[in-house]
């Protein structure tokens, strides 16, 4: 089977306004359009037309997922960039804490979460810390648009790769050793809700609720400029007053959104969400 270029960058653009994602031509001729190939083959399509006739008439959600979940990027690990953990902690939430009302739940979520690791880590710096979850119950929501990685990220099973930064004494605390693998244990997966979400889709991430802390790290880099400005304001949206959120180390916030305030703290930059009075 064969996909010329130009089909390739019909789908590319397809993709690009479903999910944000913007894929160079040499990568989809280089990499996607073998994996690409091999779905189509997975799904007994003959050729290309027929495949994205049906992607476009929205004839399977499952086919529309196996897509999706082809052109997403996962790689993460436990403690990632762990200073931003550090300022959440030891900064961001300590603030927050002091701010908001006192049998008000902070609502942090993590967008992408990815298989987990990032949402994990979270919660497994809450517990370490101990003092502000004796103070007030805390929501940890991780959503994503692969139903693969949500799917591992609820099995919490991870490589020795994924917790190669964590402490032994960490991993002896909160995670059983499988094999090769580690899993977390099941009351740390209690901890986290974990669902199917598309960014790009506004409906569905107003549902969601309002948080006080968005984690988006390295999500952003592989969105076009119209797609970023989409989904910093819809973070603005469902922020709280006075929430914070976290880009990825080599991400910054489209010149021009002037929706949140650029700070340092520690050794993050974090953006806080300006509040019109």
């Amino acid at each position: 089977m064969e996909i010329s270029i130009r089909e390739l960058q019909h789908l590319r653009n397809y993709l690009n306004d479903e999910i944000g994602i913007f894929v160079e031509d040499e990568k989809l001729d280089n990499i996607y359009k073998r994996k690409l190939i091999k779905l189509l083959e997975k799904f007994e399509y003959k050729n290309f037309e027929d495949f994205f006739r049906d992607i476009m008439l929205k004839k399977s959600s499952i086919l529309k997922q196996e897509l999706i979940n082809l052109f997403t990027v996962n790689e993460t690990y436990f403690f990632r960039e762990k200073y931003q953990f550090d300022t959440l902690i030891n900064s961001v939430l300590p603030e927050l804490d002091k701010k908001r009302a006192k049998k008000e739940i902070i609502n942090i979520l993590c967008a992408p979460v990815s298989t987990g690791e990032e949402i994990y880590s979270i919660a497994i710096m809450l517990l370490e810390e101990k003092e502000l979850l004796k103070r007030r119950d805390f929501m940890l929501l991780g959503i994503d648009i692969d139903s693969n990685v949500i799917k591992k990220a609820k099995e919490g099973l991870f490589s020795k790769r994924s917790v190669h930064k964590l402490p032994i004494e960490i991993i002896d605390k909160y995670f059983t050793k499988e094999g090769e693998f580690y899993r977390i244990k099941e009351f740390i997966r209690k901890a986290v809700s974990l669902r199917v979400v598309n960014i790009m889709d506004r409906y569905s991430i107003k549902k969601l609720g309002m948080f006080d802390v968005i984690f988006s790290r390295n999500m952003l880099i592989y969105f076009d400029e119209k797609s970023k400005r989409e989904v910093i304001t819809t973070f603005y949206s469902i922020m709280k007053d006075e929430g914070y959120l976290f880009l990825g180390h080599a991400e910054r916030i489209p010149k021009g959104v002037d929706l949140f305030q650029n700070l340092k703290i520690g050794e993050s930059f974090v953006y806080k969400k300006i509040t019109n009075s």
